[in-house]
């Protein structure tokens, strides 16, 4: 209460403030040795907390602090079948997760407070399992180890839900807003009020990094991800993957700082080679996103060919799809359908440099990439030349689909560089040209067929690779080009 006492105020006194953290030295050390470790990576040592607060600055002293005292005031508490090795997963990879995320973002001045209330989280599981002991036991096992519904399971049972017991409870402690509204709303960030609830919607995406990197078929919790990641705070599928990196990296040595159990730590790196493998398979079973909304239960979209290297669906199920899609936008005018075509440059200068293997590398990685950025828009991703992609898109309108090209075109410089290890960790010399048309109200009396749709997304990629290659062209009527 002290230590949020005294950095409340602007003005504190560093040296006031070291010094009473200082007056419990197993705090004190706690502290100085997780500044010392890599998840810090400070290029000096750091001897005591007064420095402590000079090199790294008030937030992270603070969130240490309060981080250690809450893990510590439970360490009295007893086991009596309540997992504490899940609870301290849950917690501490969520707040791992959205610390980075808070930074990846560039939210680097909330990025404490995010840590501290993903930790935080789940408070109120806790004072209702001292308060009701077997009691709750029981509702948390009802629910089969699937936290999503244990909130619902609560309110049956006991008319009441651990988020407002944990809000509750962090009002007693006289915690500021920014960690009881996040607590009170993080399994709801869209009702959570005010500037607070960039906080909640941080600590609940740092759950939803949790989830991929515990459960046992990743793949829809990354998707999940993804789509929740890009509403909420705009951060595109390679952020996230490297958010899951970095959780993924420094689970183990935060868990043996904070002195606390969270299980055997997984690799994000085959957690995403798993997920990929899985959408893949997915895709091929006509039950992907993209598959669903085209209608790809029935047995003409599930039985098209795929393309054996990239698992992309192949050009009669192009065909196949864009023909729906233009039949959806067609018969409701409150629909939009877009076709995408990006012709990929450069890969022959891959195959010259490093070899078939290299290049063939680039290909399935261009194709996870096109399915991170468009998957969670509902596109279906295709295969339809040997350096040709084409991707469909229910519901989506060309301003869109061309801000999210663009944001990919930059991520493959940097994602190429992990494709194949001939490259010894140096970008490729990939671009992609990419041409987008859409079926959209200004565009309905010129579409009259599935076939002009294509082709007008065919010739934006032409010109696209006209203009100098590496760009986004939309296809646009005459009489709306110069408004566009």
């Amino acid at each position: 209460m002290e230590v949020i006492e005294l950095t409340s105020d602007p003005n504190v006194s560093m040296d006031e403030l070291a010094e009473r953290i200082q007056l419990d030295q197993a705090l004190a050390a706690k502290i100085v040795r997780t500044v010392n470790s890599s998840f810090y990576g400070l290029r000096q040592p750091c001897a005591n907390v007064r420095k402590a607060l000079v090199m790294l600055g008030l937030g992270p002293v603070k969130t240490l602090a309060l981080g250690f005292s809450l893990v510590g005031s439970f360490e009295s508490l007893s086991d009596d079948g309540f997992n504490w090795e899940e609870y301290w997963r849950r917690g501490l990879y969520s707040a791992l997760a959205a610390r980075c995320m808070a930074e990846a973002i560039g939210r680097e001045s909330v990025a404490d407070e995010a840590f501290l209330a993903a930790l935080m989280q789940d408070i109120g599981m806790v004072a209702i399992k001292e308060t009701l002991g077997d009691e709750y036991i029981g509702i948390i096992k009802s629910t089969n180890g699937n936290h999503h519904v244990l909130i619902r399971h609560e309110i049956e049972a006991l008319d009441l839900n651990h988020a407002e017991v944990g809000a509750l409870l962090a009002t007693k402690w006289r915690l500021p807003a920014q960690l009881v509204i996040p607590i009170r709303f993080h399994e709801k960030p869209t009702a959570a009020p005010g500037s607070e609830a960039e906080l909640a919607r941080l600590a609940h995406i740092g759950t939803m990094v949790h989830d991929v990197l515990t459960e046992t078929e990743p793949a829809q919790a990354l998707r999940r991800l993804y789509e929740k990641a890009k509403s909420m705070c705009g951060a595109e599928p390679m952020i996230c993957d490297e958010v899951l990196k970095h959780v993924s990296s420094h689970a183990r040595e935060m868990s043996s700082l904070f002195s606390v159990s969270t299980g055997t730590t997984v690799s994000a790196e085959d957690i995403l080679a798993q997920a990929a493998r899985s959408l893949v398979e997915l895709s091929k079973e006509g039950v992907g996103p993209g598959a669903a909304i085209l209608g790809g239960g029935d047995e003409a979209f599930a039985t098209v060919p795929h393309d054996p290297l990239t698992g992309a669906v192949g050009r009669e199920g192009f065909i196949v799809a864009s023909r729906r899609a233009f039949e959806i936008a067609s018969e409701d005018e409150s629909r939009i359908a877009t076709i995408v075509h990006i012709a990929v440059e450069g890969l022959e200068q891959v195959r010259s440099a490093f070899g078939d293997v290299a290049r063939d590398e680039a290909l399935l990685g261009l194709a996870t990439t096109f399915n991170r950025s468009f998957e969670p828009m509902g596109g279906l991703v295709c295969r339809v030349g040997e350096a040709v992609f084409a991707v469909v898109l229910p519901d989506v309108g060309r301003r869109d689909v061309a801000r999210a090209i663009e944001n990919m075109r930059e991520q493959i410089v940097t994602a190429s560089a992990m494709w194949s290890p001939d490259t010894n960790n140096e970008p490729m010399p990939i671009t992609i040209c990419a041409g987008v048309a859409s079926v959209e109200p200004e565009t309905r009396s010129v579409f009259t067929n599935d076939k002009l749709l294509v082709g007008a997304s065919a010739r934006a990629t032409q010109a696209a690779r006209a203009s100098g290659g590496n760009c986004v062209r939309a296809f646009v009527p005459k009489a709306n080009k110069k408004a566009a």
